[in-house]
């Protein structure tokens, strides 16, 4: 059974914990169809605990959020075992981490339960990702296989992120500190470093990440 939390109440946090969920139920959708082994205790409690806040979801159309959380989504919805290790393993999980990350630690008024769920979030989250390098090195023949198969899933979820930059930071920027720009800043440059472990080219990595992100 998940662990309790206290009620979250605070209507921008009840919206981020709304998006957030989106998110986390998908990725333990994707692992559940295609990579089991990454549906890992932790994140299924986790994801038990975020869907069970007191109250209705909030409105994410009302804050300009729906639209582009539905685009990201739908282009994070992978078919198969190795995009799905790529997307939601590498990419997505990484990104949470850096979010959970500023919510945990920024200096501006945070329930504690929302902190108390932002810590428990990023450890599940790395969970996941702790799992992921043996996963792809298993199921891809080759650092050069993997860099396609890289360039290839990542593109339109790396471009669909950008249309969450100006809702983002109108509704979060104030309340939490947490900026699209910095949150990228961060992702990025831990992408790079989980990219070059793999054995993936770091130059390409670097063009495709900023290549993506502007929608080359």
């Amino acid at each position: 059974m998940p662990a309790p939390v206290g009620r979250v109440t605070d209507a921008d946090e009840r919206v981020f914990w709304t998006l957030m969920c989106r998110f986390e139920r998908l990725a333990l959708d994707r692992y559940l169809t295609h990579a089991p082994a990454l549906a890992t205790p932790g994140k299924r409690e986790f994801v038990a605990t975020i869907a069970e806040l007191d109250g209705p979801d909030a409105d994410l159309a009302a804050h300009g959020l729906a639209g582009p959380t539905d685009a990201l989504l739908a282009a994070a919805t992978s078919p198969d075992e190795v995009t799905t290790l790529i997307v939601q393993g590498v990419i997505l999980e990484r990104l949470a981490q850096a979010i959970y990350g500023i919510v945990v630690t920024t200096e501006r008024t945070v329930g504690e339960a929302s902190r108390a769920l932002a810590r428990t979030g990023r450890a599940a989250s790395e969970s996941v990702t702790a799992l992921v390098p043996s996963r792809l090195g298993a199921r891809v023949a080759d650092a050069a296989a993997l860099w396609t198969a890289f360039a290839a899933a990542s593109n339109d979820v790396l471009a669909a992120l950008d249309g969450l930059a100006d809702p983002v930071d109108g509704v979060f920027g104030v309340r939490f500190g947490l900026r699209f720009a910095e949150v990228m800043g961060e992702f990025t440059a831990d992408m790079v470093g989980v990219c070059t472990d793999l054995g993936m080219p770091r130059r390409k990595v670097v063009a495709h990440l900023a290549g993506a992100a502007m929608g080359l």
